[in-house]
């Protein structure tokens, strides 16, 4: 009597045993689920040196720009400097290999206000070990950010090469020769830091977000405009997508130097047709990366390699803001592949006649919009082509569907109405009353790490004095625990 039961409790072990093995097993697309956490990291070590004819110069405390102390510095003093310069080169413990990456500089002086002027003589250069990218970069607009105390501020610019280094370059000395240069830390940010928190994957190398113009924020080719360019507004993630005046094609280029690709790659944007029943113009979307050309119309895609051919594809819905992904290798099989969404799209290679491009990158629009153009040095896989569309479209508040007028477009979200003024400059209301009873206001810089947290009852409320101008995310948490995501530009 007993033995049956005691096979049975074996049995049951082992059942639980496995059930409990199956369920640690990950499903396959859940990474394609989860977000990037945000890592940060700082300079571990320093090297310095003083080169050409520097008399008087030094780097006082270098060990000071090292570690997460963001209050001390190392100072670079310049005495009589006729053609030399100072260096100091900050060292991560950890190689950048897999992911995209932001690298902020604090930097500073002892009395004068920074600006682009003052640094005009300050490079910033990344290593691999003792090889340097050859990405040398002067102190530009883009890349300075200045705190409330004008003194103080960041560099900060987003790279694509494997790095462990990044060497800061004075050449002659600050424009205010009485002044010096501090440099108080050097960090590496992993993760969803990008404005849109679009994700961003290994080997990118061109990166145009379309939020109010046209630059590239990796390799700085931008584009210019043979027309005064347009931005649609509520375009991804809430945000500005460059548009064009209805009826008028605008052509959008950099051509400062002939530019390929090459044969391995991935290019991918987000698009829509915005068909006007008065313009007589086929509206379309037209991008070069050489050498891929890629046309978007009202009821096609067809992309083409010079040399190679062409795929087409029809689109069930061009009025909507798709996804397309274009991906090429050499390889005798499948070459170029084209993804709508995340999804590939099964068709032919048409083998045909395609000419050379002119090396030129281009983007040309007439009655459409795009926005988040994305160029990759590799190919990028199906599960990284799927999370690419999933993570936008379950974190950027895309509008789940979209009306048939001719204009139509992303619906309004409570993310891209529900606080004003957008951008700020401190002072933020609330649209939606009924978020306002007893609600949770939590504040989050571009690194993912909270600065403010308050409770309120009332419509409006007041960013603190101390926090500096830039991209915050500001969630409120209702009393029956709703919660609305925000991005807010705040500029004093």
């Amino acid at each position: 009597m007993n033995y049956p039961l005691r096979s049975c409790h074996r049995l049951w072990a082992a059942f639980s045993l496995l059930l409990f093995f199956f369920a640690c097993i990950p499903a396959p697309d859940a990474h394609a689920q989860l977000s990037i956490p945000i890592y940060r990291e700082f300079a571990v070590s320093e090297t310095h040196q003083i080169s050409g004819i520097c008399l008087g110069c030094a780097v006082e405390n270098p060990e000071k720009a090292v570690g997460n102390n963001t209050q001390d510095y190392s100072a670079f003093k310049i005495g009589l400097s006729v053609l030399g310069s100072i260096q100091q080169t900050l060292i991560f413990r950890h190689r950048t290999i897999d992911r995209f990456t932001k690298l902020s500089i604090g930097i500073g002086t002892g009395h004068t206000g920074l600006s682009v002027r003052l640094l005009g003589q300050v490079y910033v250069e990344t290593f691999s070990g003792d090889t340097s990218n050859n990405d040398a970069r002067p102190v530009d607009a883009r890349m300075l950010k200045i705190y409330e105390d004008s003194t103080k501020g960041e560099l900060e610019f987003i790279t694509s090469k494997p790095y462990d280094r990044v060497r800061i370059t004075l050449n002659g000395g600050l424009a205010d020769i009485s002044d010096e240069l501090r440099v108080y830390f050097a960090d590496q940010t992993y993760g969803d830091f990008s404005l849109c928190y679009v994700p961003h994957f290994a080997g990118e190398i061109l990166y145009y977000s379309f939020d109010g113009d046209s630059k590239d924020l990796i390799s700085g080719k931008d584009l210019t405009s043979t027309l005064l360019p347009s931005y649609k507004n509520h375009m991804l993630c809430g945000r500005l997508g460059l548009s064009v005046i209805p009826c008028l094609e605008n052509t959008l280029q950099h051509t400062a130097a002939p530019w390929s690709l090459g044969d391995t790659g991935t290019v991918g944007f987000w698009a829509r047709i915005d068909r006007q029943s008065f313009c007589n113009e086929t509206p379309k979307v037209h991008v070069e990366i050489p050498p891929l050309s890629i046309t978007l119309t009202a009821d096609a895609v067809t992309v083409c390699k010079s040399g190679l051919g062409c795929k087409t594809s029809p689109v069930a819905n061009p009025a909507g803001l798709n996804l397309y992904v274009v991906t090429i290798m050499p390889a005798p099989a499948n070459p170029m592949r084209l993804f709508i969404n995340g999804a590939e799209v099964a068709v032919p290679l048409e083998p045909r006649a395609v000419p050379p491009l002119d090396g030129h990158i281009k983007v040309s629009l007439n009655q459409a919009q795009i926005d988040e153009m994305i160029v990759y040095k590799k190919v990028q896989s199906f599960r990284t082509i799927k999370s690419w569309y999933a993570d936008n479209c379950l974190r950027c508040q895309v509008a789940p569907s979209l009306t048939a007028a001719p204009k139509a477009g992303l619906l309004p979200t409570p993310a891209a109405t529900g606080l004003y003024p957008n951008p700020t400059t401190g002072r933020i209301s609330i649209g939606d009353d009924d978020i306002i009873n007893d609600a949770t206001v939590a504040v989050k810089n571009a690194y993912g790490m909270e600065v403010y947290r308050t409770r309120l009852n009332v419509k409006t409320f007041e960013l603190p004095s101390s926090l500096a101008n830039g991209v915050y995310m500001i969630t409120l948490t209702t009393k029956d625990h709703k919660v609305h995501s925000y991005k807010v530009v705040l500029s004093r």
